[in-house]
Formats: structure tokens, sequence, C-alpha cells
């Protein structure tokens, strides 16, 4: 009797004289398929990634549950659960469902529908306006993920999409319904990942004051504001010094034009000062 991995790659050397596409699925990834995709995408191929954060649920196999309901109307390619499993539920060779439409203050490069050119990955977020951190697990396999799908895809730049491709998030096509869709992500060390980056003597912050941060002159909130940080963006964080205390936290962070509260940042990185949790 064949295994499970046997039988797929049997399908797939059967089907490969059709059509090979159909078999661009992740490696190790648990198969869960929605009927919820534009099959061939409409001519189309893959330039941007879109990452998202479901705003709800508890596992990546109940999201990909909700994907194959007729009533969701709605899938991604991929969803990632706390636990760091991962979930396929429509093949990257078909559009998912999963972008709606493009909304006034969007991208300016977003013109066919998205769901033809993108491949989306959610990320399980209990709390329903997205503020979850990912997890660890998440993180490890969120990165392994777009790397292996721009290895497939290489259109699909490794960077801050634009014109020419790239990745974002949902945000950048439906600002108003989805401007905090995927919520907080590192997304400066998947970069940092990507590009070969190691990341282990760097710290990051990801802004969690949902109506953002201001940066001042000096570590305090008395100096002067010259400018701020949204809700969700990860930054680099170039340094660390003892500052007015923000509720019992006395850590501020140096960005390029000042510094930030270490209170209302959710840290990450491998720098032995990378850690706003103790005080100064």
């Amino acid at each position: 009797m064949f295994s499970v991995k046997a039988s797929v790659a049997a399908f797939c050397l059967l089907f490969v004289a059709i059509d090979l596409s159909n078999c661009q699925r992740e490696p190790g990834a648990l198969w869960m398929p929605s009927p919820h995709h534009y099959s061939g995408r409409n001519g189309y191929a893959p330039k941007w990634l879109i990452l998202h954060g479901t705003a709800g649920g508890s596992s990546a196999e109940n999201i990909a549950r909700w994907f194959q309901n007729p009533d969701s109307q709605v899938a991604a390619h991929y969803v990632i659960g706390q636990d760091g499993k991962v979930v396929q539920c429509v093949d990257e060779s078909s559009g998912a469902w999963a972008n709606g439409r493009i909304e006034s203050g969007a991208d300016s490069w977003w013109s066919v529908n998205p769901n033809y050119v993108t491949i989306s990955i959610e990320h399980v977020k209990p709390k329903t306006d997205n503020s979850d951190a990912i997890t660890p697990a998440q993180k490890t396999a969120s990165f392994n993920l777009v790397r292996n799908i721009i290895s497939r895809y290489p259109a699909i730049r490794k960077a801050w999409a634009n014109s020419a491709g790239g990745i974002t998030g949902h945000f950048s096509i439906s600002p108003i319904s989805r401007e905090r869709c995927p919520g907080p992500y590192p997304w400066e060390e998947l970069f940092a990942f990507l590009n070969g980056g190691s990341g282990g003597d760097e710290c990051y912050g990801t802004v969690t004051a949902s109506g953002g941060l201001f940066i001042r002159a000096q570590p305090n909130s008395g100096s002067a504001m010259v400018g701020s940080l949204n809700y969700g963006s990860q930054h680099r964080l170039s340094g660390r010094s003892a500052g007015e205390s923000i509720n019992g936290n006395s850590a501020w962070f140096k960005v390029p034009n000042g510094y930030v509260s270490g209170y209302w940042l959710q840290l990450s990185g491998g720098a032995s000062w990378c850690n706003s949790n103790v005080h100064i």
C-alpha cells in the first residue's frame, strides 16, 4: 500500500502532463482544500505576497474548516496556527478569495482583482482586533513559508511591496475595512531573514499602542514630538536609554529621529539590551 506522501507524489507525476502547476503545495503543510478560489488565476501570475491576521479563531484547522464552509465565500492559500502548524487551503496556482475589494486609499499599484496576482497567508490571532503578537512558533513557520513561496515565485520581491511586487499586508488593498490586518507582525525581521541577515545582535520593536506611538526628541514625554510610528508597525531599534518611567517602565529606545517608550513596544531580537520588561 502506498503511503500518503507516496500517493500524492504519484498523483503529481500522473498529473504533470495536464498541469504541473496544480501540484504547487508547501511540503509538510496539512492539505484542507477550499472551493473558494479562481482556478488558474485568469492568466495572471503572483507578484505580491499578502499577510493577514484572522481576527478571531483558535487554530489553523478551525479557520481552514471555515474556509471550506460554502457560507464563508472566503479562503487564503495558507493558515498558520499559534502552534506553528501550517495548513494549505488553496493551490498556489489558483487565486484564493482572500483580499476582497480595492478600497479608497489603497496603494496605487492595485488595479486588477488582487486575488489574481497574490498569495495570501493568514496568521491565527484570537483577538478580534488582530492585536495579538504572533508567537515564536508562528514567526518561524511564517518566515520559512514566505521564503519557500518566494523560491517558487522569484517575481515576489524580498522587500516591502511596490508596483514591481513584494510583501505587504491586507491593509495595502483595503485600508478602510482591513487597516489592522495583519496587525503586529515582525516585518523588519522578516526582511532581514529573507535577505541573509541573522538578527542575532539586533533589536526590533513592534508598536502596540492602538493610536500609534509618538517619537520624542529626548527619552521623556515632555520633550518635543518629532514624529510618530503607526500601530502594528515594526522598527529596528539602535539603542536603549534610561528615561521617564511610563507605567513603571523606564526603558526608551532609539529610532532614527528620536526616542520611543519601551512600554508601548513588543520587542524581539538577540541584542543583550533588547528587553523593556526590566527597569534600568
